[in-house]
């Protein structure tokens, strides 16, 4: 008996019900669908408990279906199986004899909420942390389920393709940039194949269920209703006939499925350039924000800026309201940053805040103070936006700090008002002004040249500098030329170009090689020549003074966001350049020294900026254009909704052409 029973359980599991096939694909899939999800962390210490969920999910699957149980039966057990053995890899040492204890859901929940900081406050591609690993294995986990439970287990694998869609979407909307075709491709490859399995594998049935049904296909050649060997059948002529039915039919679903897939695939790709396009931070927000709103109403940005990357256009919605008694105004610094790998700016060090005196300016130098009260802010602690040359601030009864590596103002709650005093250069700057190399405590980071492109950037920066030594001669000669006619301000980065080696230039040399830029293309150029030419140079972000207003308040918007180098001059500190042309930045920071007075190169002229295009794609960099016309962006939605209502019904007659097919089949066995 207990043969017999284990007979019956190996065949069970090698039964047609069990699916094995399609929840192998279902699994497949997945993770070919999930590949983009590489571009939104920078290790890859995710992708094997993604795969072990996965391959949990299709053999529970499938031995559950073998041992006949319902629908929601299989895909609770294959959800409980999954969740037991991912704790195990992403929780562990929070088990007894192999079953979670009770702390494992409150570690899971801090991991999880570590993961949500991470996908809120960084750039991607962002550290794989346990946090964000633990995130991003359950999501791939909870969509393989979806698709097996669809695919496999309801046998609808054209539906399976949505949960499907929300992994390329969301990888997508978090890169913040077009994905490359090869991702949708290889996805869309893998779902034809399930749908196509699930096709294939229906239209073989028939011939097996008309057999039963006939009585037909005995090895021996014998009938199945027990006539004798040999005897004439008198039907033989109209099974043969079916059976020929049933071949046609079955090349013809193959035919239809390969013409429609391919049609699919193909408009898929083509489509989307007639679609209304939705900012990168619809989805996943947070992982490619710079400035705009926050999940809580108010607005922040990171520090981290993509230097490759089209960012979206900047919001409107106003950031400040403050008063100043400062005629021109000054740029608002939020954060610093000295360390840029390659591609773009990553976050300083978190030092914990300390409030200390404020720092003086420099002896022997003639400036300016002006104050300014700030009482409308939006913007979200920590980050608090206030001048750079801070002498004094206000912010009542909530805890402040300054960071001692960057001088950058935190707060410990969003002050609703606050105010701020600091001091500009006025005047001829003493003899002796940027005279001398680096002092010896500089931090070495701030000194480091990009790898990539450091050969051109030490090449310019030897040129422009000539024979002068002083570091103010060197920053003024740089800016300059950085404003200069040569280059222009563009809200859209020029095409790549390739390299010696044959390969796309690195960011940095890109930009000197088009000059084409927006702010942080301009700011980030300045600091690695600055470096290269022996000056040590940070780059700062924050926000430009804002739009004076008929009140005299001056109001600040998202879009307002900029970005600008830092350079530290000896016998000044560090001081702020403004190498972003004119029409964007406005008048740059002079800086005189004895005999030699060093003006900025003039803006571009008001035609040169009109030749900008009208999208926002910098770092707060508004256009100057001006906007389309709302005809022309409801005709654009209208083509767009068209082509999409057209894909749509496209893909509705994948599965109605396979009906007809067959009813068609049948209707010819039938006569």
């Amino acid at each position: 008996e207990a043969a017999g029973a284990a007979e019956r359980a190996v065949l069970a599991v090698r039964s047609d019900r069990a699916r094995w096939g399609q929840a192998g694909l279902a699994a497949l899939t997945t993770a070919v669908a999930s590949w983009p999800v590489t571009l939104l962390l920078r290790e890859g210490s995710w992708v094997a408990p993604a795969l072990v969920g996965l391959g949990v999910i299709a053999v529970t699957g499938a031995l559950a279906r073998a041992a006949d149980r319902s629908g929601p039966a299989v895909v609770a057990l294959q959800a409980g199986v999954t969740a037991l053995v991912l704790s195990w890899i992403l929780v562990p040492g929070y088990h007894w004899l192999g079953l979670p204890r009770l702390t494992a859901v409150g570690e899971a929940a801090r991991l999880v909420g570590e993961g949500v900081a991470t996908i809120r406050d960084e750039m991607v591609p962002v550290p794989a942390r346990p946090g964000m690993v633990l995130v991003v294995v359950v999501a791939i986990a909870l969509v393989g389920l979806a698709v097996d439970a669809l695919a496999a287990t309801r046998r609808s694998p054209a539906l399976a393709g949505l949960p499907l869609l929300v992994v390329l979407t969301v990888s997508a909307s978090g890169t913040g940039v077009a994905l490359h075709p090869k991702y949708f491709l290889a996805a869309a490859a893998a779902w034809l194949l399930l749908v196509a399995r699930q096709g294939v594998g229906e239209v073989r049935a028939w011939r097996r269920t008309g057999a039963r049904a006939g009585g037909w296909g005995r090895a021996d050649g014998g009938r199945a209703d027990g006539g004798a060997r040999g005897e004439e059948d008198p039907f033989s002529h109209d099974r043969a006939e079916v059976e020929r039915g049933v071949a046609q039919g079955a090349q013809g679903y193959a035919r239809w499925g390969r013409a429609l897939g391919a049609a699919a695939v193909v408009l898929a790709l083509l489509v989307p350039a007639a679609l209304p396009h939705l900012p990168p931070t619809v989805l996943a927000q947070g992982l490619v924000r710079a400035a705009g709103q926050a999940q809580d109403g108010q607005v922040s940005f990171t520090d981290t800026l993509d230097l490759a990357a089209d960012l979206a256009s900047r919001s409107t919605r106003p950031v400040l309201r403050y008063r100043t008694d400062d005629p021109v105004g000054t740029p608002l610094r939020v954060a610093v940053s000295t360390t840029y790998d390659g591609r773009r700016w990553v976050p300083a060090a978190q030092d914990p805040p300390v409030q200390q005196g404020y720092p003086l300016p420099p002896g022997g130098i003639d400036v300016e103070h002006h104050s300014l009260t700030v009482f409308h802010n939006e913007l979200r602690a920590p980050q608090v936006a206030v001048p750079a040359n801070l002498t004094e601030a206000d912010f009542g009864a909530i805890r402040w700090g300054m960071r001692p590596a960057t001088g950058a103002v935190v707060v410990a709650e969003r002050p609703e008002s606050y105010g701020a005093s600091y001091w500009r250069v006025l005047g001829t700057l003493p003899e002796g002004t940027g005279q001398g190399g680096p002092p010896l405590d500089a931090d070495p980071a701030t000194l480091e040249v990009d790898p990539a492109s450091a050969p051109a950037v030490t090449a310019l920066a030897q040129e422009l500098a000539g024979r002068s030594t002083n570091q103010m001669q060197v920053a003024m000669a740089i800016q300059s030329y950085l404003r200069g006619s040569a280059f222009r301000y563009s809200l859209t980065l020029a095409d790549p170009v390739p390299g010696p080696d044959g390969q796309p230039l690195d960011p940095i040399t890109h930009f000197l090689e088009t000059k084409v830029g927006y702010c942080v293309q301009f700011a980030t150029a300045m600091v690695m020549m600055a470096r290269a030419a022996g000056i040590p140079a940070r780059l700062a972000v924050g926000f430009l003074p804002g739009e004076k207003g008929e009140d005299g308040a001056r109001t600040v918007v998202a879009a307002d966001a900029h970005a600008w180098p830092e350079l530290y001059i000896n016998g000044l500190g560090w001081t702020r350049y403004e190498p972003t042309p004119g029409a964007r930045s406005g008048t740059a920071p002079i800086y005189r020294t004895p005999g030699a007075p060093i003006q900025p190169a003039p803006a571009p002229s008001p035609t040169a900026a009109a030749e900008r295009p009208s999208m926002d794609t910098g770092l707060g960099d508004t256009p100057v254009l001006h906007q389309p016309s709302p005809w022309d962006t409801v005709r654009r939605f209208a083509a767009g909704a068209a082509a999409g209502v057209a894909l749509t019904l496209l893909g509705a007659l994948v599965p109605l052409a396979a009906r007809w097919r067959r009813r068609a089949a049948r209707r010819g066995a039938g006569d």
